[in-house]
């Protein structure tokens, strides 16, 4: 097999994860920021939960939402110009939220500008980072994935220090200095890495889009996103109201933050020998157990029990959120290949951004209307539940597209028509069906290749699962065969024919 390019694991790739990782951080830990000065400003706004959650949920929804424009302007321009762009509406919109005097003002300035700005470079990192690495890929995505974990750990923290020293508004003008500070760090540190030829990546993804495994994905993630981010944008908040000060209700959400940093590095690691879709399945799976232990709290009076049910909540929340978000772009590539990954990983971040929608206003409208907060709790473990039982039968394989390019390992072919293909169309009839010298075709080798065939489609790894196209009898019918299959089926024929 031909050696991939050099540029695949190196140390220039892990530098520009860690500089994804940052900008990451610095996104969602402002954006989650909001929880720290909900309260306060629901006090001066006059609102109930229900309003100011509106602000985080629309927010949320664009961050993700945006994807849908931005995975598509990261195939054709790159990074820098995302960054640069998003970086500049992000702190724009924050600063100028700090000035508003009517809530509605923040639905479009910390809306659009942290969710619009923060969304149009938040897929293309992960899309980047996808692109710089083929062994290490799912650490490497894990790392990015951690900006979040960091970002929720450092910056509530933070947030709550700044409102209590200068309030929500000086707050909010603080964290948008350090927010440009790091986006400045972070713009030196990635870069795009050398192009590879994906195919016809336009076709590409026309198909990926009518394959059962991306609704999976898409629907699983709308009932995901639902639930996490709401309980996200509620968290703090609930806790308050169910008895626990200020700072321990804060307090939950570093735990979910650390645990989360926990979880993206446990689950990543392990992505090699388990597989990645796999752990995703798992991870989305300790989302309705968390849930359970959320409800159960509210059914407990004594607070330092309270507040031990809700750390164990916090940390279950946490390692499965986290290994969610870590393992998906790693799965994305697995799965569907990376010609189109950022145009395929935007539509599925859009996807999770409408969950991300209604999360946040489900839980704070629903809090509202029944006086309590065990109501819309059991709501969220039950939409969280939906979402597993939708996840559970993706497939664990990369899809057998005609167009799918793993990460590396091998030489892409010319659009139309490849060589190598046509070199196999010649002669692959004959050997495929395990034909002798003599012309015999003995029906235990025509067993023993289709079987051979299937464990190269299924069990072979993306690097080296590149179709191409042979007789339509000689691949179960769809007309094509793996490169590894091809070459094990000819071994297998010219060690009968050897015979």
């Amino acid at each position: 097999m031909a050696s991939g390019p050099t540029h695949l694991d190196s140390a220039r790739g892990w530098v520009t994860a860690c500089g994804a990782a940052l900008s990451v951080m610095a996104a969602f830990g402002t954006i989650y920021s909001f929880n720290a000065f909900a309260k306060s400003m629901a006090d001066e706004f006059g609102t109930g939960h229900g309003p100011i959650s509106l602000v985080f949920g629309i927010t949320v929804f664009l961050f993700f939402g945006s994807a849908l424009v931005s995975g598509r302007l990261y195939d054709r321009f790159g990074i820098a110009p995302l960054l640069i762009v998003g970086g500049a509406m992000f702190c724009g919109g924050l600063f100028a939220m700090s000035q508003v005097s009517v809530l509605w003002h923040g639905y479009v300035l910390f809306g659009v500008g942290l969710g619009f700005g923060g969304g149009l470079f938040n897929a293309p990192l992960f899309a980047l980072t996808a692109m710089w690495f083929v062994r290490h890929r799912a650490v490497a995505q894990g790392i990015v994935a951690t900006g979040s974990g960091l970002g929720t750990m450092l910056f509530v923290p933070l947030a709550q220090w700044l409102l209590e020293v200068y309030g929500w508004r000086g707050g909010m003008k603080a964290l948008a200095v350090v927010a440009a500070g790091i986006f400045a760090v972070a713009l030196f540190m990635i870069k795009r890495p050398p192009k590879m030829d994906m195919g016809d990546a336009k076709r590409h993804v026309s198909l990926v889009v009518r394959s059962a495994a991306f609704w999976q994905m898409s629907a699983s993630g709308v009932f995901f996103t639902v639930a996490v981010i709401g309980s996200l944008g509620s968290v703090v908040t609930f806790a308050q109201d169910d008895g626990l000060p200020p700072r321990a209700a804060v307090a939950l959400f570093t735990i979910i933050g650390f645990s989360g940093i926990v979880g993206r590095m446990a689950l990543t690691s392990l992505a090699r020998p388990l597989g990645s879709v796999r752990l995703l399945k798992i991870a989305f799976f300790g989302l309705p157990v968390a849930y359970a232990i959320w409800f159960a709290t509210t059914r407990v009076s004594g607070l330092e029990t309270k507040f031990v049910l809700l750390i164990v909540f916090a940390s279950v929340l946490g390692v499965s959120y986290g290994g969610f978000v870590a393992l998906l772009g790693d799965v994305t590539a697995h799965v569907f290949g990376l010609a189109g990954l950022g145009t395929v990983m935007g539509m599925l971040f859009f996807c999770s951004g409408t969950g991300a929608l209604i999360g946040p206003p489900l839980m704070g409208f629903t809090a509202d209307a029944t006086g309590g907060i065990g109501l819309p709790i059991a709501i969220s473990g039950v939409i969280a539940a939906v979402g597993v039982v939708v996840l559970l039968p993706m497939t664990r394989h990369p899809l057998p597209l005609p167009t799918y390019m793993g990460p590396a390992g091998l030489p892409s072919p010319p659009p139309r028509p490849s060589p190598l293909a046509t070199a196999r169309t010649a002669e692959m009839p004959a050997q495929v069906v395990g034909a002798t010298s003599k012309g015999e075709r003995p029906e235990r080798l025509v067993a023993a290749m289709r079987r051979l065939q299937s464990e190269a489609l299924q069990g072979a790894p993306p690097e080296v699962f590149w179709p191409v196209r042979v007789g339509a009898d000689d691949a179960g019918g769809n007309g094509f065969a793996t490169i590894a299959g091809v070459r094990t089926i000819a071994a297998a024929s010219a060690a009968a024919e050897r015979d």
